[in-house]
């Protein structure tokens, strides 16, 4: 199984654990026959040990969420109830202030959040629990701006080389000048702009969530596995390639917009021919 393979199943397999543990919360207590009445408005709650005082609107704000099933009423929390009257919810503290505040006032409160990427990926991992699915769209895009790639940090992963190639779409030979030295996978990388000119990919390759908006690939000869999965490809170019639709490899663009992306010749009517591309 492949590295990509590998990342895929466990993400699937964490989804699945988070949707057993919601339906768990799903599930009506056979014993209550009325619905459970929570003490008044105002909510006060124990987050791993670190307090918080506020209303049941708010956390009933997106029902589908973990908080809005908790506190929709439906289920008896008198396990999770302290003697101080707070509920116990077993998860960092630390960083569940973020969460209410996203709840207050929606995405626009995500940008004010430190652009700090270790502590948005700790924020992302408690959405992910409590089940927010616009918080967590809005710290992809969040984290994308923060985590920007440089020209310079994209040289590492080659080595200077030269080869002359047949390119099918471009209908002569090209130079490659630079060729990779391992498998290459970014995640929710700003990549904007970036040339990735006269580069051979001879191991897989992966883009998953990046912004690649106006980046170009041009005179490339790919020889594995490329991946350009939920990407921002506005005003990408990919131009005098080899190997981009070959069906030796996987090549994938699901979840990406290429309405505005400059495919050269007839590589664009090539890719949708193959079913890479809508």
């Amino acid at each position: 199984m492949s590295s990509f393979e590998n990342n895929i199943a466990t993400a699937t397999e964490e989804d699945k654990l988070q949707a057993e543990e919601k339906m768990k919360w799903e599930e009506e207590n056979p014993k209550i026959k009325n619905t459970f009445t929570l003490p008044g408005q105002q909510i006060l709650l124990n987050v791993g040990g670190i307090r918080f005082s506020t209303s049941r609107s708010t956390l009933t704000k997106y029902p589908e969420s973990m908080l809005g099933v908790m506190f929709s009423g439906r289920h008896d929390l008198e396990t999770m109830k302290c003697s101080d009257g707070s509920f116990f919810i077993d998860r960092d503290g630390t960083h569940f202030r973020y969460i209410l505040n996203y709840l207050r006032d929606g995405e626009e409160r995500v940008w004010s959040f430190p652009k700090s990427l270790e502590l948005l990926q700790e924020i992302f991992c408690e959405a992910k629990y409590y089940q927010l699915s616009g918080l967590l769209i809005a710290l992809n895009s969040l984290m994308r701006e923060v985590d920007v790639v440089s020209q310079d940090s994209i040289a590492l992963h080659f080595v200077a080389g030269s080869g002359r190639y047949n390119s099918e779409n471009s209908g002569g030979s090209f130079n490659v000048k630079y060729h990779s030295k391992q498998a290459i996978s970014y995640k929710l990388k700003n990549m904007k702009g970036l040339s990735f000119n006269s580069m051979r990919f001879s191991y897989p390759l992966s883009f998953s969530d990046c912004d690649l908006s106006n980046a170009s690939f041009t005179n490339c000869f790919f020889e594995s596995d490329v991946i350009f999965e939920d990407c921002i490809l506005d005003g990408t170019t990919f131009s005098m390639l080899y190997g981009l639709v070959a069906t030796l490899h996987n090549v994938s663009f699901t979840g990406s917009k290429t309405d505005n992306t400059n495919f050269d010749g007839k590589l664009r009517a090539e890719l949708r021919l193959a079913r890479k591309i809508i």
